[in-house]
């Protein structure tokens, strides 16, 4: 079974998995049971009301740790950057993945334009690009050396502020794709930028937060901070230092309110209205607190690894955290978990399993058994993790559990039939189908087919069938006696 797949919407190959777990076979035994049971295993049944469960165990948004997220301004689609080298787009309410571009090396950031036009993506050697907003028209920005790990647009979205572990600031126009300033500073390297109201820019490095002017890059204050981030209406500032949560006035910085947080945050972000600050700390779980008090109002559930970016949206108020390889989406603000999935089934372990479908021309992946969306058509159906069918349509399954491989080329002539990793598949009219010990195998008319204690085996008319001792066998009334017709089967005892 190949190890690669090819995304058919960037035209990027993923790059090679290693060997891992096994996906349990199917046999048609056990398809038998499952069809019992109710499984119903030709589309995903919608779960309990109309929405996804959280994802399964070993169900992953990237291969490697998720390095950024952000939410279009529409709130329609989240964009997330990984250190698997891919940029992936998904939907922002149903977790969908309906897109996958490739980056030209390990990123580290992105940031979406308050227009939604464009896409910066900051990575690692200095590499810095300014996409369209669906990835596929890519402009290099060339002047930084080192990683550019903040990227931040003005609120026209015609200008781009980037920050590298360089000790430089650039300042770009988008328009042009060309460098408008930079400064250089002998201090620690930048690690958060943000563009602030009358042509100031805030950028953390070391332990501190200074407040420039986007013009001439000159230091008018500074806070204490590793991290901060700005209210949408430029009305406060907060910060952290690894030991306290401060949040001061804005542009004055006049300090209004500190607590004691004991953690290093790595994100912060404000709710649209003012009224939540939300901070990620890495391993600990994310924290909730009401501003301007302070005022803890809610711990989310435990990381599953690192947890390096957070966003919230502008319209829906939903807050996305990034966890280790995975994306968790929050109402707020009560800080609840959405019922929301999203799962690449490349990225994903064989132990979790998930869907693709068409809908107007766009080909997605969702965790199995999520409510398609009206017209959708399902091209293959609960593949497991690491299977290489991704947006292929009758994707070559063989082996994997549970795929719905209709038209698959190692299947034989069987339309519908599981691949459970027998040659022909599901037996009906295969020649030579090797069926001993499966109950209920139709292997009517197989020509050498192996029946032998076959439950309820349909051996009428075979070439050479054994169908001595089987309970059922058509022998057309005779009960076992020796030389029994069985309406023209040879070699009966």
């Amino acid at each position: 079974m190949s190890a690669r797949f090819q995304d058919r919407l960037s035209d990027f190959p993923l790059p090679a998995k290693t060997a891992g777990e096994r996906p349990r076979i199917l046999t048609r035994r056990g398809m038998v049971g499952l069809l019992a049971a109710g499984a119903a295993g030709l589309f995903p049944r919608a779960a309990r009301g109309g929405a996804c469960s959280t994802c399964s165990t070993g169900a992953f948004a990237h291969e490697i740790l998720l390095a950024s997220l952000s939410f279009s301004p529409d709130a329609q689609t989240l964009i997330t950057a990984g250190q698997d080298s891919f940029v992936k787009f998904w939907n922002a309410s149903s977790g969908a993945l309906f897109r996958t571009v490739g980056t030209v090396d390990v990123p580290y950031r992105l940031a979406v334009s308050p227009d939604g036009n464009w896409i910066a993506v900051g990575m690692a050697h200095g590499n810095l690009q300014l996409w369209s907003a669906d990835g596929k028209n890519q402009r290099a920005l060339t002047g930084h050396s080192d990683t550019v790990g903040a990227l931040a647009f003005t609120p026209n979205s015609q200008t781009l502020v980037s920050a590298s572990l360089d000790h430089t600031t650039k300042v770009w126009s988008v328009e042009s794709a060309t460098l408008f300033n930079s400064f250089t500073d002998s201090t620690d390297a930048m690690n958060t930028v943000a563009v602030a109201p009358q042509g100031r820019f805030l950028v953390s490095s070391g332990s501190q937060v200074y407040l420039r002017l986007l013009s001439t890059g000159q230091i008018l204050q500074t806070r204490a901070g590793t991290t901060f981030a700005i209210s949408a209406d430029g009305e406060w500032l907060a910060t952290h230092d690894g030991a306290q949560l401060y949040l001061a006035a804005f542009p004055s910085l006049d300090p209004i309110m500190s607590v004691a947080d004991q953690e290093t945050a790595t994100a912060m972000e404000f709710s649209a209205d003012g009224k939540l600050l939300a901070v990620s700390y890495g391993n600990p779980a994310t924290r909730l607190y009401s501003a301007p008090s302070l005022k803890l109002a809610a711990q989310l559930e435990a990381n599953e690894g690192l947890s390096l970016s957070l966003d919230m949206d502008s319209r829906v108020n939903n807050l996305a955290v990034a966890s280790g390889k995975s994306i968790r989406l929050y109402s707020l603000p009560a800080g609840n978990r959405e019922p929301v999935c999203f799962m690449d089934i490349a990225a994903s372990s064989p132990a979790a399993s998930g869907t693709q479908y068409t809908s107007m021309g766009v080909g997605y992946t969702a965790a199995c058994f999520c409510p398609l969306p009206s017209g959708a058509v399902c091209t293959c159906n609960c593949v497991p993790g690491n299977c290489p069918c991704v947006m292929d349509s009758g994707c070559d399954c063989v082996a994997d559990q549970s795929c719905s491989c209709v038209s698959d080329t190692g299947c034989g002539s069987d339309t519908g039939c599981y691949c459970d990793g027998d040659t022909g598949c599901g037996c009906v009219s295969d020649t030579g189908c090797s069926c001993v010990s499966d109950s209920g195998c139709g292997c009517v008319s197989d020509s050498g087919c192996y029946c032998v204690s076959d439950v309820g085996c349909g051996c009428v008319s075979d070439s050479g069938c054994g169908c001595v001792g089987d309970s059922g066998c058509g022998c057309d009334g005779d009960s076992g006696s020796s030389g029994c017709g069985c309406d023209g089967d040879a070699g009966r005892a």
